[in-house]
């Protein structure tokens, strides 16, 4: 069977750790895990001519990836993340800003790719330039497969609250935290639960999905009729960098097989999981690690 086409439209970058760099950006986390998954993982998004930007394509290209749509732009610098992590192993972030991700061109290749795509995941952060937003949205119009809005707030302004409306409008799915739970609460000035709240989602904007992580307390998925919520895997935590892409990737992957929503909640919540026990936000790992993973969990189910 030939491999769906998952594409991460957005912000590419290096986190850096003290002493040590790891791949980031949400996006092409998204895109990297969907990888890792057995999908084809399509990152889009721009670096810089620099010798971050070369890392960037070389480690890629190591790890099997195409990186014929991340543009190379000479005038702007490769994207970083300053990451510092707590006793739990959670992160916080200083991302820096006029990078190249901010500068995606729209083109001929893209608008192909969005015809093509099996999925297409986005985010916010790098829709806070008008040119990287610019991109994102047309690919959002064009795209013919499955549209995932995965929020990854990072700060609220006017501007990202105009962003927000604008984006859930074009999808299909989307993705969020506690934290952004709360955000869209307040701003669309509701006190109804969270599963209420998610079907007003999907109701206002015509969703197909909403999908709320929840951390170790695991998610909680539904299309509008039917809900399902699926405890967290306890786990020994070192980073929880990229846990919720590795949660969206494991979702759009399960969406695509057309497995069932405890399905998707389960695999989802188990690819999060797996990648909280390593350091960074896409560390090296297959389809059958992860399965391997899941079997020791099942496993100590029973016991």
């Amino acid at each position: 069977m030939k491999a769906k086409t998952v594409v991460g439209l957005g912000e590419i970058l290096w986190d850096l750790y003290p002493g040590e760099k790891h791949l980031g950006g949400a996006p092409a986390n998204v895109a990297i895990h969907a990888h890792r998954l057995g999908a084809k993982g399509t990152i889009v998004s721009a670096v810089g001519r620099d010798a971050l930007g070369k890392e960037i394509l070389k480690a890629l290209s190591a790890q099997g990836m195409e990186t014929q749509f991340i543009q190379k732009l000479p005038f702007k610098p490769t994207g970083t993340v300053k990451v510092v992590l707590d006793a739990s192993g959670v992160p916080s972030f200083s991302c820096s800003e006029n990078t190249a991700f901010d500068e995606i061109q729209w083109n001929e290749a893209l608008n192909n790719l969005a015809y093509w795509a099996d999925a297409v995941v986005v985010g916010t952060l790098a829709q806070r330039s008008p040119i990287s937003k610019r991109t994102i949205q047309q690919f959002l119009s064009h795209a013919r497969g499955l549209r995932v809005y995965d929020i990854n707030l990072r700060g609220w302004t006017p501007e990202i609250r105009k962003t927000v409306r604008e984006t859930l409008k074009k999808v299909d799915v989307v993705k969020l935290n506690e934290l952004e739970l709360a955000k869209l609460q307040e701003e669309f000035d509701s006190n109804a639960e969270p599963l209420h709240f998610l079907n007003q989602l999907i109701a206002e904007f015509e969703l197909s999905l909403a999908a709320l992580s929840l951390g170790a307390e695991g998610c909680l998925l539904t299309d509008g009729t039917r809900a399902v919520r699926v405890p967290g895997i306890p786990v020994s935590v070192v980073d929880t960098t990229g846990c919720g892409d590795a949660f969206t990737a494991g979702l759009v992957v399960k969406m695509l097989e057309d497995a069932s929503l405890e399905e998707m909640a389960q695999f989802a919540n188990a690819v999060g999981a797996f990648v909280a026990t390593q350091k960074g936000a896409s560390p090296l790992y297959s389809r059958e690690d992860l399965e391997a993973f899941i079997q020791i969990q099942n496993e100590r189910k029973v016991q």
